[in-house]
């Protein structure tokens, strides 16, 4: 089986990120947040909340170190251990001033990948050259990604509901899809050459 070029995005797809804001933004909406209310990328506009409180969250988040008592995806470990002989390559918009807490979590959780990018939110398609798959759970950064000619896994997500993927763009709803998709592809690739 060929060894691939892996791109996961983190939060969405291997952290659960979102979660762990739930109960700042029910502080900021003034009554309890749902996961499922969040149906945009944008949860200011998903839960009509002004930049200010969207700011407040973020700072909270990402200055205080509570990003740090995130969970992993559900399967998310496992998933990624079975996929540990393909080069991965972790690309994300997370800010550049919390890559040592975030490198902390993974080593926490013994997560094996071969690099890791910053601050790459709209660039992530050319973090790296040649990706042979990426898997990412924004819709429009998948979109971009899958356009640029990279085959593309959206993770199943309330905020990235759509009814029209690119061709070479599809919805994995869990980890055990995205394993059998990424095995799937490098026997395909492996085959042709």
């Amino acid at each position: 089986m060929k060894r691939l070029v892996i791109g996961l995005d983190l939060d969405g797809v291997i952290i659960d990120s979102a979660t762990v804001m739930l109960p700042l933004l029910s502080e900021v909406c003034n009554r309890p947040v749902s996961i499922h209310e969040i149906y945009c990328p944008d949860f200011g506009v998903a839960l009509n909340i002004d930049e200010k409180s969207v700011h407040y969250v973020w700072k909270q988040t990402l200055e205080t170190g509570l990003i740090m008592n995130a969970s992993p995806i559900a399967g998310a470990l496992d998933g990624l251990s079975a996929i540990s002989r393909h080069e991965i390559w972790l690309v994300t918009a997370r800010p550049g001033f919390i890559q040592s807490l975030t490198e902390s979590w993974l080593n926490e959780r013994g997560v094996k990948y071969d690099n890791i990018l910053f601050d790459m939110g709209g660039n992530k398609h050319s973090a790296r050259p040649g990706f042979d798959v990426f898997v990412e759970d924004f819709i429009e950064e998948a979109r971009i990604i899958a356009n640029a000619g990279v085959y593309t896994l959206l993770f199943n997500q309330p905020w990235n509901q759509a009814d029209v993927l690119p061709e070479n763009c599809h919805r994995v709803h869990d980890w055990n899809d995205i394993v059998l998709a990424v095995n799937r592809l490098a026997s395909e690739i492996e085959e042709v050459t």
